[in-house]
């Protein structure tokens, strides 16, 4: 019997050997070192942030190997009040910082994204904001 102008015969050699692939494949990729999510802090200063008030978004690395590399940083700031917003932020010694100011109090999701050349990692942590 052919399924598409191929035989089961040749699919079911085709098929495991391609799943094998597959597997080998993610297999060395896991062998990479991964920024972990525990690994990036968000702080800020003041902590707690108010509204209305310059606030100084600080992102720390804590793994070596990506700590010592240069990324691009974006901090994504995200509210139910608000909308939302992308900023850049800088490399200041070994974390990342970027100043906003939030516009009005409450429960803020930031989203860190470090691009470094090979590897995007996206990590969500929560800020709220006290009123102003």
């Amino acid at each position: 019997m052919k399924v598409y102008g191929i035989s089961l015969r040749a699919l079911s050699i085709v098929v495991p050997v391609a799943v094998l692939l597959m597997l080998a494949g993610c297999g060395a990729s896991g062998k990479q070192q991964t920024l972990k999510f525990s690994e990036v802090a968000l702080t800020s200063v003041p902590s707690p942030p108010a509204a209305g008030q310059a606030t100084k978004l600080i992102a720390t690395i804590n793994n070596n190997k990506f700590a010592a590399e240069k990324a691009k940083v974006q901090f994504q700031i995200n509210s139910k009040n608000d909308l939302p917003s992308l900023i850049d932020a800088v490399k200041e010694g070994d974390s990342y910082t970027s100043s906003h100011t939030f516009p009005s109090a409450g429960d803020y999701t930031i989203t860190i994204h470090l691009m470094y050349p090979n590897d995007h990692f996206a990590f969500t942590k929560q800020l709220k904001v006290g009123g102003g």
